[in-house]
């Protein structure tokens, strides 16, 4: 484990340049270590088209220059992003992303599935500090976004809602259920739902409720 956090830190000092700092590319020194088939440029710049448009909604245009930055990259279990394993094990890096300019900062994060020697798969997930597994931040996130597009749609929004940052509320511990608040916008209004998540056997029951 030790071998592999060295070798993790000496990519990120021998890392390339610092990126562009423009709505296309990402400030900061991406590790080397994932970037298989491609540059730590050329993967950061899939990063950075890949959260853009959430960010330019979190975020609207406001005549300032938007940056996106480096924020980190872990390796967590699949299931449970609290968690951090080792990287020979099965797992999933979970790259972090500042997003400034226009408002306050956000996190964004994109989980990286290491494709051998080809470029790795992205996949965005949810913004903000979620614990939830890979899979659980995408059904829950098919619940939210179909309750904040139903509470629009009945105020006479016909916009389509959008994450905007989650937290966790009620801690994460081994084997037992947590909750996080998980906020959606749509049409300017922000709305904030409680996400309970509570493990029973293999499966996972996901409960949404508004929290306002």
């Amino acid at each position: 484990m030790r071998r592999l956090i060295a070798v993790l830190a000496l990519a990120l000092c021998f890392a390339g340049p610092a990126l562009a700092q423009d709505e296309n590319s990402i400030r900061g020194n991406f590790p080397q270590l994932l970037a298989r088939g491609e540059t730590t440029a050329e993967m950061a710049q899939r990063i950075a088209v890949l959260i853009a448009g959430l960010d330019r909604r979190i975020a609207p245009p406001c005549g300032m220059k938007r940056i996106f930055e480096f924020a980190g990259a872990d390796y967590f279990d699949t299931n449970d992003i609290s968690r951090r394993v080792d990287p020979g094990q099965p797992g999933v890096w979970r790259i972090a992303v500042t997003g400034k300019g226009c408002w306050t900062p956000r996190t964004h994060n994109v989980f990286l599935f290491s494709r051998g020697a080809s470029p790795a798969a992205l996949r965005l997930g949810v913004p903000g500090r979620s614990v939830a597994g890979v899979k659980h931040q995408q059904d829950a996130t098919q619940i939210v976004l179909r309750q904040a597009n139903g509470i629009a749609m009945r105020g006479n929004c016909d916009e389509r809602a959008f994450l905007v940052e989650a937290s966790v509320l009620r801690p994460r511990l081994p084997g037992k259920g947590w909750d996080e608040t998980w906020s959606a916008s749509a049409c300017d209004i922000t709305r904030k739902f409680t996400v309970m998540f509570e493990p029973q056997g293999e499966k996972m029951r996901i409960s949404v409720v508004p929290a306002d």
